[in-house]
């Protein structure tokens, strides 16, 4: 009965992982898809709007330059015209000819363009001309005119007027066409392209969402295939360990301890630990790792932890030096804290240079952004490394090996270029404000800089 009811939960507890890992992945691949999409509408739109308003700015300079040109000596307030009678084409006159110089221009521009200029000279509005437009006044004309020139701008757009100045000895005259119908015109195509493009997003939005389900199935589904396979192999390691083990006894019994006994017994010991931190990792991503949050003496249970390491890194060729301050309190699970020490000293006392020191610290953060939080630090040299990754020194099984196929103590965890002696520090927060989180830090620049969180513990 208790079996099945931890079969049970278990399948319960993989299946809540999955559920989640399953949101998670489709929340991310909705936002990268929508990303990907907004970037992709936000350039084409800002492209086809930027290249309409360049057209408006492009057709207004050309009717500014034809009205510089009629200034210059061609009266262009009584044109000839062709009869169309006489079978000739508007093109072939002196209309048509002058207007063909100026791109964008046609027999009928002089007529539906609407422009004033304004003279000035020693800083004094000499001629105001409105005559070709009703929309602006000889005040307003030369009150923007004015303006302008005490700013020395010389082109661009004032309102609705696009202008440039010509300059005629002391004289400046600031000529200004009307492109009130241009630029309603551009706003009104912008405000279409930004609404139709809201309305194709909000649909490739909901396609997305839609089909997001069904790709990201495969992974959660082969996730699960794993965790429980994990899971599985674990329980099933444990029965023949158990028989060796016990095998081991009766041997022991009839035979006598040996070397040999006693390193199947340190061995078996070994594999179960192993398989049991395999269930505890494989529970912890199902949600069912069962942390007992409470009040604890984090002294006394870090000071219990590393205590056996003390021996072991003496059997490893190094020292542990060991600072814990007394009474520090904690909200923690205090049999994971442990095991964080462990793992910890662990890397340590295998991977530390040859009779080097491995620092262990423990105390209260006062002052700061972690004040409040307790701080454990875990410190020892190594020899020199090659180029490597820091943030993957917390990955699940990583290890790099420095020559292939040499003994598990010339194994080192990749950091970063460094130089013999190098020191690298694995800083451990616990409290309110930063709760279980986990990092490194190097020494081989002058500047170790915190690196982010890597991994979680009982938060």
């Amino acid at each position: 009965m208790t079996e099945r009811f931890h079969a049970a939960s278990s399948s319960a507890g993989r299946a809540n992982s999955a559920d989640a890992l399953g949101r998670r992945l489709r929340r991310k691949f909705i936002l990268v898809a929508m990303g990907a999409v907004t970037v992709v509408l936000t350039l084409i739109i800002a492209g086809i709007n930027v290249v309409n308003y360049s057209h408006v700015c492009k057709m207004a300079d050309a009717r500014l330059d034809y009205i510089l040109a009629g200034k210059d000596g061609i009266d262009w307030t009584d044109e000839p015209k062709t009869d169309p009678g006489d079978g000739k084409d508007a093109s072939s006159s002196q209309v048509g000819i002058r207007v063909g110089h100026f791109e964008g221009m046609t027999a009928e521009s002089p007529f539906d363009t609407r422009y004033f200029t304004v003279s000035i000279a020693g800083g004094q509005v000499t001629d105001v001309n409105t005559a070709r437009i009703a929309a602006v006044g000889a005040k307003r004309a030369a009150r923007i005119a004015a303006g302008l020139y005490s700013k020395g701008w010389t082109s661009g757009f004032s309102g609705n007027y696009r202008y440039t100045v010509t300059v005629q000895g002391d004289e400046t005259t600031y000529v200004f066409v009307d492109c009130s119908r241009e630029l309603a015109s551009f706003h009104s195509f912008l405000s279409a392209s930004v609404a139709i493009s809201c309305i194709g997003w909000l649909a490739v939005l909901a396609i997305v969402a839609g089909a997001s389900g069904a790709v990201i199935r495969p992974m959660v589904e082969s996730y699960s295939k794993q965790k429980r396979f994990i899971t599985d192999a674990s329980h099933e390691i444990k029965t023949p360990l158990a028989v060796i083990d016990a095998a081991n006894e009766v041997q022991e019994i009839e035979s006598g301890e040996s070397e040999w006994t006693q390193s199947i017994h340190e061995q078996v010991a070994r594999l179960t630990a192993l398989t049991e931190r395999l269930v505890f990792l494989a529970r912890m991503d199902e949600g069912s790792a069962g942390f007992t949050m409470t009040s604890i003496d984090l002294s006394e249970a870090v000071d219990k932890a590393a205590a056996p390491f003390e021996s072991v890194a003496v059997s490893r060729g190094k020292r542990l030096s060991t600072s814990i301050a007394s009474g520090v309190r904690a909200h923690a699970d205090a049999a994971a804290v442990a095991q964080v020490v462990e793992l910890l000293l662990d890397n340590a006392t295998r991977y530390a240079s040859e009779d080097s020191v491995i620092e262990l610290s423990l105390h209260a953060v006062s002052r700061g952004a972690g004040k409040g939080s307790a701080e454990l630090v875990v410190s020892n040299a190594v020899d020199g490394l090659p180029e490597g990754d820091l943030d993957r020194l917390f990955d699940r099984f990583y290890r790099f090996c420095l020559r292939p196929r040499q003994p598990d103590h010339l194994y080192r965890p990749a950091l970063e270029p460094a130089k013999k002696g190098q020191v690298y520090f694995g800083r451990f927060y616990l409290g309110k404000r930063r709760r279980g989180r986990l990092w490194a830090e190097g020494t081989s620049q002058r500047d170790a800089a915190e690196r982010d969180a890597l991994s979680s513990w009982g938060a």
